[in-house]
This record gives C-alpha cells, structure tokens and sequence, in this order.
C-alpha cells in the first residue's frame, strides 16, 4: 500500500472487525483519521489503541465523532462536526469509508422508523455521503482525487432484484420476521452496490472528480461472522480457522482507500470466499 501521509479518511463503525483493522492499517500508513463510531466501550477502547499505533508510527492522532448509523439526526450532527473541524484544522476530506454493517438482526425499526439494517448498511452511509459531498469535492478539485468506498457484500451479487418496499419509509418491524434476515441483508448489500454505480454515473456526468468504489471482504472471521455462526449453529464452538483472517478481509476495501489505480465505480474484492482482491462485476 502507498502512504497515507497528507491524506485524510473518515470511516464509520471502525471499534472492530474490518473496520478496526482498515483503521489500524491507515494509522501505520500516515493518514489522518476521523472515527464514525457509536459511543460505547469498544468504540473508546478502539479509540485508545490507535492512538497509540499513531504515536508509535509518527502518525496524526486519531479523531473520534459520535455517529449513531440508527439515528439520522446523529448522522447528520456527525457531519457537520466533521465539516467543522476539517475547516477548523485546514484539511481535506480525501475518503468516506461506509464501512459499517449488521448482518441477521431483528425485524425492528431504527429511530426514524426503517429497518434497522438497511438504515445501517445503506441509508445512514447515503446521507453521511450527501452531506459529506462538498467536503469531497474540494478535496478532489485540490488533488484530483477524493473517494467514497462502500463495503457490500457477495450477498448483494446476486438475485432477487431490488426490492424498493425494503427502503420505504415506516417498513421497519415489518419486513417479513426473523425468516426475512437474509432478504433484509441482501437487499442492504445489493444496495450498496447499486448505489455505487449511481453515485459513480452521477459524479462523471458532471465532471467530478470524486471516485466511487465498492468492495467485498468474502468470508471472514469478524465478530458478524460469530453473530452468523451463533444463529445458525447456537451453542457450537465457532471454527474461526476456516475462514479468511480479518487481515485478509480487509484488503478489498484497503484497495480502494490505498491505491491510486483504482477507477471509480469499480468493485474490489476475493474471487469466492478468500483470496487477494480481484476486481468484481457489478451486474446491471
């Protein structure tokens, strides 16, 4: 991976999991970071500890934000605090990392009354982006380059189609029960992808510069991945050997932060389950 150094990324739900671990690697690399996480101890603790990888690799120090993805008004506080204190502290907003996710939860509502995946997974990262867009843009008109990078998922990569009653105002609670899980999931997930190849035909009709990417991290060992496993085989010690390391799932969205070849509205991720990033059709 390139440097980081000069570069500024905001990612959400980065306390664990890919995120932390996108997070950690970004520290050791030189970038700046500003935190998207709920407040809870995992958020502080994450918080903590990259501040020490930052101090040790002569990194900027780590920012956190409160942004609580079930919450729009949260989401929206969130970006404006985060517009403020780039302006306060002369930086650019070179990426917006929609990292966050929750996989087979329960059929209930978020604050606003959507689903509770789908606000996670899609329609809080969509408004952070909208909100965050300008911040983009002067970044990308400064350098040539800003990003947003989208985490979906091989759930999303196939059929059914999208299903525009999961995203409708007031469906939360009544998306089909605990059997509607995975349709909830994989419908966040196409969604992702979807929106990817939105933003990216949007950006170029009008010259933009900002880059739009997705990524997939296969199947690795995440505490989702624990949550997945505790549903389907309660009580069974979970086989962490058998998937991807963390690390590993990583290095899809790493691509697309990292690397100056990427072009917008590709798509990076492992050929299957595991493996090194390969670049992904994203069926229209």
């Amino acid at each position: 991976l390139p440097s980081m150094s000069g570069r500024t990324v905001a990612i959400t739900g980065c306390s664990r999991g890919l995120g932390y671990v996108t997070a950690l690697t970004l520290a050791k690399k030189g970038a700046q970071l500003f935190l998207l996480n709920r407040d809870s101890e995992a958020s502080a603790r994450a918080l903590v500890e990259l501040t020490a990888e930052c101090t040790a690799a002569g990194s900027p120090m780590p920012q956190q934000i409160a942004c609580d993805l079930l919450d729009f008004s949260s989401v929206r506080a969130a970006a404006d605090k985060l517009s403020s204190q780039l302006a306060a502290e002369g930086l650019r907003l070179d990426v917006l990392c929609c990292n966050a996710g929750i996989m087979l939860m329960p059929d209930e509502p978020s604050k606003d009354g959507y689903d509770i995946t789908i606000a996670t997974n899609v329609l809080s990262h969509f408004l952070l982006a909208r909100e965050l867009l300008p911040a983009l843009e002067a970044a990308a008109s400064a350098t040539g380059d800003a990003r947003v990078v989208s985490m979906s998922s091989g759930s999303g990569m196939g059929p059914p189609g999208f299903d525009a009653a999961y995203f409708a105002a007031g469906s939360g609670g009544a998306l089909g029960g605990p059997t509607g899980a995975n349709a909830r999931y994989h419908q966040s997930k196409l969604a992702n992808l979807l929106f990817t190849s939105a933003l990216d035909e949007k950006l170029r009709a009008r010259g933009s510069r900002v880059r739009a990417l997705a990524c997939t991290p296969g199947v690795c060992g995440t505490d989702m991945y624990e949550h997945v496993q505790g549903v389907f085989n309660p009580g069974k010690p979970v086989d962490f050997g058998a998937v991807a390391s963390v690390e590993d799932g990583c290095l899809g969205q790493l691509k697309c932060v990292c690397d100056p070849s990427v072009e917008s509205g590709e798509c990076w991720g492992p050929n299957g389950y595991s493996g090194p990033p390969v670049r992904l059709v994203i069926a229209p």
